[in-house]
């Protein structure tokens, strides 16, 4: 164990040589060649930990311009393939890259320009990402593999658009960024026009297992937040989850707590799990002109927690209406079967819209609990919570006649189909909730129409805190949260409606969600000898 340095000339030979508990400091300079380490591993007692000196600086020299060629050619060839016109199958590209490396802390790096990727994370376990700084790129973090697990991303800052007017959210069209024919009929991709550089995210990930904590970071002015794809849990038909011996089926994407981030005019999604997850908490964010802050598009999930976040657009995307422009801002893109296995609670939270198209525009969302927000609009006249904007008097006799799961949120909420309850709920809708229930959205008794009375919402910097004397206040109704361990606990009514509350309040909550362990797993102990590490690096996903 020692304390070594490298500069951009010797920096693979140094990394080539790091063992259990050495540090790396790395020295000013430019490093501009890709950084690949391979099975190197530090322990639980001792990790390897590699940080940088101010000046130090990773990059690939590429500006958005010369890689945008490039990134759009990637688009159009897998187009004329049949394939969605992406490019983050170009991800292991990365300036540093770490396979099948275990305990390394990395600290204090800056990565500017590093197209298409900058870390890259390939069948790893136990690492932590601290205070890293990232400019441009597709992809600032990826991860990728079933054997990839704890990791923890925290207190790093990713800005993907770095122009002065934000023209990914204010000029650039949706669809040049990640339109393909199935979603912008007809128009293929540009390849001199489009800026498929920028369809990436802060954190990706491709058939993790989980064990994820992302924590204290700031994003903003990029295309996606936190995106996880699983292809590992799709069940062949017929299959019964219920009868599988490993987790009924249940091997990636499960385990997740995002907390404490603020994104920041994402143009896509900034939290989106496709297809299957299982236990993930997403508390305390702040999401300020998100064009939609969470995508649900699931077929087999649960154990959800989405509590004590903010949100608010008062500053939608500025750009001429053409076909794909995806302007109007809502807070839940939802799709799939739905067939979900957990509940999926969304409580505690403040959201404000001074214009947007509702907080569920369609779909469905298979055992959603929404209990307790605070929801306001600036134009409450042509608010909706259920349903595209305007008031629901403005809709045709007939378009309630069925379940139109493209027109509206779906009225089938019973135990039978998706298993969908909301009460205590306050929204700034003039339609609810009493002329939602004769349209058959069976809202709870205790749900109720009004303004939250936001302090200033509008604001520079909006502020979504409440006076005594708000309806919000002190109005919360009685909640039991399902845990996936089977075991639930009890919130008590009379507290805040939304995220206002007093700090010991959430405080309480906070401690009741934990990831779950292996059942042959031990916490690690004080071993001097190191005999612990076996233990300790066992996996921990044998979740339900």
């Amino acid at each position: 164990m020692g304390v070594e340095r490298a500069n951009p000339s010797n920096i693979a030979k140094r990394c080539s040589k790091l063992r259990a508990g050495d540090r790396l400091v790395l020295e000013e300079g430019v490093y501009r060649f890709p950084l690949v380490l391979t099975g190197i591993r530090g322990t639980a007692l001792n990790p390897i930990t590699i940080e940088a000196e101010n000046g130090a600086v990773f990059t690939s020299g590429l500006s958005i311009k010369k890689h945008g060629r490039q990134a759009n050619l990637v688009a159009m060839r897998r187009q004329a393939a049949g394939y969605y016109p992406s490019v983050g199958q170009t991800a292991d590209e990365a300036a540093f890259a770490f396979i099948r490396c275990q305990h390394i802390v990395l600290r204090d790096l800056k990565f500017l320009r590093c197209w298409p990727t900058a870390v890259y994370l390939d069948e790893c376990q136990h690492i932590t990402l601290d205070n890293l700084s990232f400019r441009e790129g597709t992809i600032a973090i990826g991860a990728n593999g079933l054997t990839t697990r704890d990791i923890t991303i925290c207190n790093c800052e990713w800005k993907q658009d770095v122009s002065s007017g934000n023209d990914l959210w204010n000029s650039i069209p949706w669809r040049r960024v990640h339109g393909s024919r199935f979603n912008t009929p007809g128009i293929p991709v540009d390849l001199k026009g489009d800026y498929r550089a920028w369809d990436g995210d802060f954190f990706r990930a491709w058939d993790v297992a989980g064990n994820i904590i992302i924590r204290n970071n700031r994003i903003s002015d990029a295309f996606n937040g936190i995106h996880f794809f699983n292809r590992i849990d799709r069940l062949a038909p017929g299959i019964d989850a219920a009868e599988l011996e490993f987790n009924n089926g249940r091997r990636s994407s499960a385990n997740v707590l995002i907390e404490g981030n603020t994104f920041t005019r994402i143009r896509d999604n900034a939290v989106e799990p496709e297809d299957f997850a299982w236990n993930w908490v997403i508390r305390h964010n702040t999401f300020a002109d998100c064009y939609r802050p969470f995508s649900l598009e699931l077929h087999r999930a649960g154990w959800f927690y989405i509590y004590g976040n903010r949100g608010w657009v008062n500053n939608p995307p500025s750009q001429l209406p053409e076909p794909g422009d995806r302007t109007r801002c809502s807070h839940f893109k939802l799709g799939g079967t739905q067939k979900n296995e957990g509940d999926i609670h969304v409580f505690f939270n403040s959201w404000y819209y001074r214009t947007g198209k509702g907080i569920f525009p369609k779909g469905a969302l298979g055992r959603l609990r929404h209990y307790n927000n605070a929801i306001g609009f600036g134009d409450p006249e042509n608010a909706r919570m259920f349903g595209k904007t305007g008031p629901l008097s403005a809709t045709r006799a007939t378009d309630f006649d069925d379940d139109d799961l493209e027109q509206h949120f779906t009225r089938r909420w019973g135990k039978r189909d998706f298993d969908i309850a909301f009460d205590g709920d306050l929204v700034e809708d003039r339609d609810f909730p009493e002329a939602l229930r004769a349209k058959g959205f069976a809202l709870g008794s205790k749900s109720r129409g009004g303004s939250p009375e936001f302090a200033h919402p509008e604001a520079r910097k909006p502020d979504l805190s409440i006076p005594e004397g708000s309806p919000a206040h002190g109005r919360s109704i009685a909640m039991t949260i399902a845990l996936p361990d089977g075991t639930q606990f009890d919130i008590p009514n009379g507290l805040n409606v939304g995220a206002f509350q007093k700090p010991d309040t959430f405080r309480t909550i906070d401690d009741k969600f934990a990831f779950l362990p292996d059942a042959e797993s031990a916490p690690v102990t004080d071993d001097p000898q190191g005999q612990s590490d076996e233990v300790a690096q066992k996996p921990s996903l044998l979740l339900f």
